[in-house]
């Protein structure tokens, strides 16, 4: 009986510590039968057609592949980072503020990577006659650790010279924007402006998009106009080379290992 009581208090412990980092209170435990690890769920609404619901994955947890028929089912993150996988295409990697709608009857599965966290809340469709979800088999090991693909990822080495006279604006103006970017825009990964040590006026900005769609968005943004436009009278010459990464799994570590 002791033993008993001490393990339902670890449960409700382990159940609280996870709901104090959520926006919305984890409630429930979700069912080992279609889930690896520990995932907690928390139903926010439901109606005759549409149900909302709140998931918190702890690091290296997932449900299984399962669809949803005749439903469309959309997918935001709140917190952390995310693997989201339909069957037949690539694994994808989710962060904060990304959004995935899935198609109805389309095979998927979605949960915390190894290294995060992380939040989601689903709004799905409830079509009547039908079931909201149908559960097929588990995630296997093999396909949770399969590398993500990169193909998508822009990264440029930006290469600036400044005229010396406008060296001072110049810097003001970059760091605000760069600032901005990866404050607003989920898809902008890192926008890290270096200066030489050995002639000033040469600055290097490292920059990663999360995609092509995400650098073109990116180009478009008001704070990025205000800078191009700004500067266009201090920059002396301007190189924008297209880097392809040799080893984008370490990479992610790297600012992973920044929190």
């Amino acid at each position: 009986m002791r033993q008993l009581l001490m393990t339902a208090a670890m449960l409700v412990f382990s159940i609280t510590a996870a709901a104090q980092e959520t926006i919305f209170p984890a409630k429930f435990t979700a069912p080992a039968e279609y889930n690896t690890g520990k995932v907690h769920i928390s139903l926010l609404s439901r109606s005759e057609h549409q149900m909302t619901t709140n998931f918190l994955f702890e690091r290296g947890s997932h449900n299984s592949w399962h669809y949803h028929p005749k439903a469309t089912q959309v997918l935001m993150v709140l917190n952390g980072e995310a693997y989201y996988q339909e069957e037949g295409k690539p694994k994808q990697l989710l962060r904060k503020g990304d959004v995935v709608t899935t198609a109805p009857n389309v095979r998927h599965w979605n949960g915390a990577t190894p290294w995060s966290d992380c939040e989601c809340m689903t709004v799905s469709d409830l079509v009547p006659g039908e079931e909201h979800v149908v559960q097929l088999r588990k995630v296997t090991d093999e396909e949770f650790s399969a590398p993500i693909e990169y193909q998508t990822m822009i990264v440029r080495l930006a290469e600036i010279e400044v005229y010396p006279q406008h060296l001072k604006e110049y810097l003001e103006a970059a760091n605000e924007v760069d600032r901005l970017s990866v404050e607003r825009e989920p898809g902008v990964v890192c926008l890290f402006p270096m200066q030489s040590a050995e002639d000033s006026t040469k600055i290097r900005i490292l920059e990663i998009y999360a995609s092509e769609e995400a650098y073109q968005s990116h180009l478009k943004t008001d704070h990025f106009q205000k800078y191009k436009q700004g500067t266009l009278h201090m920059v002396k010459d301007l190189k924008l080379p297209t880097m392809i990464p040799l080893d984008p799994e370490t990479m992610k570590l790297i600012f992973n290992k920044q929190r």
